[in-house]
């Protein structure tokens, strides 16, 4: 399968390029500034809407896994133009491009399209985002639905692991402050399905190899909030648990407000795919041995 990922240097992205490239695949990345080494790779802005079509164009892709996005909750609140250009019409025009070459779509969306009221969502629960990020990724989402014939919107929440150094993501920064004897002030009354990124390229893989059709959330398996979860990350490595210190989501520094409760059911993901979603514990496991290698 020729395998076009958008969004390659990021988190999951140099996941999925590896394991996607170890299972045979033709691998074309899509790139701004940091261009992928061992891939094909296509500079492409996605704030340039002629730009995303000739790297289709030029890929002929027969599926295509779209990572690229602006995940930053708080940018995006500060600048919502930017929010929407990069995470909903950028989708758009993958999504039409798609179309014209008949390639099947992955797009890659997130928890926040729910309002956090509950949790636990499942795949047809009717979203509510609260923050401007939540809602440019649900305009990508309907852009997606409303355009492509063959494509898969694949939710997922809170992305952590190794390999961008750039950026820290909440596991990679819970680490290394511990390992530095730094305290740690972590929100108990926010809760979400933490998800490793190597689990989430496999299942992202998966779903690309068998074109599974419709919304699937893809994330871990357990709901914790995060004050728990950098517990769960201590208790791995072995890490002084009393640096870690309980605040309240209400007495943030955020812009955006955060969902309270945005954790995804993932029993669609548990009966359909063969890489399964992880518990917090068999996914910390591998999060330790993967800080080995």
């Amino acid at each position: 399968m020729k395998l076009l990922i958008t969004g390659a240097s990021g988190l999951v992205g140099t996941r999925l390029t590896e394991v996607a490239s170890h299972a045979g695949h033709d691998v074309v990345v899509t790139y701004n500034q940091h261009q992928i080494e061992g891939f094909n790779g296509i500079r492409a802005d996605f704030k340039n809407e002629q730009q995303i079509r000739r790297a289709m164009q030029a890929s002929s892709p027969d599926a295509v896994i779209h990572l690229a996005s602006i995940t930053d909750v708080d940018l995006c609140e500060r600048d919502p133009e930017l929010a929407n250009v990069v995470n909903a019409e950028s989708t758009r025009v993958i999504a039409e491009e798609c179309l014209k070459a008949g390639s099947y779509l992955v797009n890659v969306s997130t928890d926040y399209v729910f309002d956090g009221g509950r949790g636990n969502y499942r795949e047809d629960d009717q979203p509510n985002p609260v923050n401007t990020y939540g809602r440019s990724k649900l305009k990508g989402e309907e852009a997606t639905r409303a355009t492509s014939d063959e494509f898969c919107v694949a939710r997922t929440s809170v992305v952590y692991g190794w390999g961008r150094g750039s950026r820290p993501n909440f596991g990679s920064w819970v680490y290394f402050e511990l390992k530095s004897g730094r305290r740690v002030k972590v929100v108990t009354n926010q809760y979400c399905s933490p998800t490793l990124n190597s689990h989430l390229a496999r299942m992202l893989l998966e779903v690309a190899e068998r074109q599974i059709p419709g919304t699937i959330h893809l994330a871990g398996s357990s709901r914790l909030s995060r004050y728990e979860f950098a517990q769960e990350i201590a208790a791995e490595f072995g890490m002084n648990m009393k640096l870690i210190i309980p605040t309240d989501a209400k007495s943030s520094t955020w812009i955006a407000e955060r969902p309270f409760d945005s954790s995804l059911n993932v029993e669609k993901a548990q009966q359909l795919l063969s890489n399964k979603p992880m518990t917090i514990k068999m996914a910390l496991h591998d999060f330790v041995l993967e800080r080995q290698i």
